[in-house]
């Protein structure tokens, strides 16, 4: 995720965006006493301009290396300057697959491994599969089982170098598996083909149980325009007259804090344009930026706060469900709605990116260096200055959607976070089934992740160019 220029005002954004212009202009027509002319294109040239803006904006900046080695090439020497405590930076070159974060996003689907506590088995289970994917289009679904990787079958200790070989490739194979009568089989095995994926849609319902009307919501971003595509969902929650609401974002890695702001100002009740939302804590040349819930909700242009307060809930609590994949805007959610109404974390703890960054770029022209840099430049706070989370949000009710399998889809009532949920909604406890779709919940019983794709996505790319994740 990536909190990034998009979360600032846009005084502010004007501001840095000419100060990098000056300082890349700058750093090209003087000479500095103190520096060698680097030949345009060097690494030296390179790792000078990246040192150069990192020293201004980076958060941990005061304590950059005295003297890095120019010489490495880009990628290397951001990395070796990087401050151990940071996560979540990094550098690319735009179009450049070479130089892109990997993730399983382009094949259109996220899986977990897991180990088997009554045997030595790992087991791969699909948890999310995009819509118009090369999954969805092979078939596959959540809650399928992975057996084998490029016809590798999975254990205990190859489990991240197959993901690695996903992360590597442009095609390459599942072997998926069945559970029957306590023995897995193998069951077929597809092909899937990297491919460009448009944005996903979410789920939406109302969901009725014990007399109340309680809402359900699953996406899996934050982009751009999020807010305003969900305007049509919180005016059928409204006409609905739904009672609560379940926030369904466990494997939400994040997105633009513009839409997160957005989604809550059509959540909580007594929300107003000028109410603190954030605050962004920088280092001393950033300083420390508090934002309004309407600041931040219009800052990217793609909605009318008025329009969006008509659909407002006006709600005094909302159940959240999470995971470890559950990170950046998805925790803002989690953590700024907290000064508005009470927030019921259900699930996993979270991923702990309570940090933004924005995209810093070579502005000349001609341009002189293509990388862009993606560096951490704030920690970030509620309206309360309450923050600190890098460690993540524990939930209040903890629920591992792994205890029951197979996998349902989202909003299913049968599904152990939602109805934990609903649980705590109506104060009754749901009563379980031993069997589900014909596969004894005892048979296979998940010990402990071994790899999550999804949790791997969202460590790497929680960045802030467009988004905060």
């Amino acid at each position: 995720m990536t909190t990034s220029i998009t979360n600032l005002n846009k005084t502010t954004y004007q501001f840095i965006y000419i100060v990098i212009l000056f300082l890349t202009v700058l750093s090209g027509c003087k000479k500095s006493s103190q520096k060698p002319d680097y030949p345009i294109g060097s690494n030296e040239h390179i790792n000078t301009w990246i040192l150069d803006s990192l020293k201004r904006y980076y958060y941990w900046n005061d304590q950059l290396p005295a003297n890095p080695n120019l010489s490495l090439a880009p990628k290397d020497f951001f990395n070796s300057i990087r401050n151990s405590s940071d996560r979540f930076s990094y550098i690319t070159i735009p179009n450049d697959p070479a130089t892109a974060i990997p993730g399983n996003r382009n094949f259109g689907f996220d899986y977990t491994v897991v180990s088997d506590q009554n045997s030595s088995k790992a087991i791969g289970i699909i948890k999310v599969v995009l819509n118009d994917s090369p999954a969805s289009r092979a078939g596959l679904k959540r809650g399928d089982y992975i057996s084998k990787i490029n016809g590798k079958t999975i254990t205990v200790d190859n489990a991240q170098v197959l993901q690695t070989e996903i992360l590597t490739s442009d095609h390459f194979s599942l072997g998926l598996a069945e559970l029957k009568n306590n023995i897995w089989t193998d069951a077929r095995t597809v092909q899937l083909n990297k491919s460009i994926i448009l944005d996903q849609r979410e789920i939406s319902k109302v969901i009725e149980s014990d007399g109340k009307k309680i809402g359900y919501l699953y996406f899996l971003d934050f982009n751009g325009g999020l807010a305003s595509s969900l305007t049509a969902a919180f005016s059928n929650f409204k006409s609905e007259s739904i009672a609560e609401l379940i926030l369904d974002l466990r494997y939400n890695a994040g997105g633009q804090v513009a839409e997160a702001a957005g989604l809550c100002a059509m959540i909580a009740k007594n929300v107003s344009f000028n109410k603190p939302f954030i605050i962004y804590k920088g280092n001393k040349n950033g300083g420390t930026k508090t934002e309004s819930i309407g600041t931040a909700a219009t800052f990217d242009g793609t909605l009318n706060f008025n329009a969006i307060l008509q659909q407002n809930l006006g709600l005094s609590r909302v159940y959240i469900l999470s995971t470890a994949a559950t990170a950046s805007a998805s925790e803002v959610m989690i953590n700024n709605l907290k000064p508005f109404i009470q927030v019921i974390l259900i699930g996993e703890k979270t991923r702990g990116k309570d940090e933004a960054s924005f995209r810093i770029f070579d502005a000349r022209s001609p341009k002189q260096v293509n990388w862009e840099i993606h560096p951490i430049v704030y920690k970030l706070f509620n309206a309360q200055g309450i923050g600190g989370y890098s460690t993540g949000i524990a939930p209040d009710i903890k629920v591992n959607e792994m205890d029951n399998l197979p996998l349902l889809q989202p909003g299913d009532t049968a599904d152990p976070m939602v109805r934990a949920a609903i649980a705590a909604i109506t104060g009754k406890a749901i009563k379980t089934s031993t069997v589900i779709n014909n596969v004894l919940t005892n048979s296979f019983q998940p010990d402990r992740v071994l790899m999550d794709s999804r949790t791997v996505s969202a460590q790497q790319s929680i960045v802030i160019t467009h988004q905060l994740r």
